[in-house]
């Protein structure tokens, strides 16, 4: 083998070590389980939350709520992170008992899961309702996260469905 076909094979086995590398790394920053399918979680009891009401009777534009609570599994037996929450009234907020509850939040979520943090944020109608969010992105496991969450807000809670894609 002559001097010029070592130096080329000796480039080929540098490149090749190269391109593994990169892919190792990538896969390593990028877990494909963390990165796709669809997670489902609810509000858990027992949380806590509070208004701040700038100056005026009732919610209305500027005001906002901070909420803080567990997060629990699909089948709402175990606990698998905390929820944290800032909304801020973009439309006034009513809680008339003679007709349907009305107004409009924007919300970010913060879901605190073992394996990394979730951020998500949207528009959240007050009272029984389904909204779509847009996963904002997150820590850990959830580094590269981005798709959509399907919140469904009930009288016995909050259904986060996150679509990872």
């Amino acid at each position: 083998m002559g001097f010029a076909a070592r130096i080329s094979r000796h480039r080929s086995v540098i490149a090749s070590m190269v391109l593994i590398g990169i892919a190792s790394v990538w896969l390593i920053q990028r877990p494909a389980e963390a990165q796709t399918g669809e997670h489902v979680f609810w509000a858990g009891p027992g949380g806590k939350s509070a208004f701040l009401n700038v100056n005026q009777p009732g919610l209305g534009l500027g005001d906002r709520l901070a909420a803080r609570g567990p997060l629990l599994d699909a089948s709402q037996a175990d606990r698998v992170g905390r929820r944290y929450l800032d909304c801020v009234v973009m439309n006034k907020i009513t809680d008339d008992p003679g007709e349907a509850a009305g107004g409009l939040y924007w919300c970010t979520y913060l879901l605190k899961l073992a394996d990394g943090d979730l951020t998500i944020a949207g528009r959240d109608p007050h009272g029984p309702s389904v909204s779509t969010f847009s996963v904002l992105g997150g820590t850990g496991a959830y580094a590269d996260a981005s798709g959509q969450a399907t919140l469904t807000d009930s009288d016995v809670g909050t259904e986060f469905v996150i679509d990872l894609t």
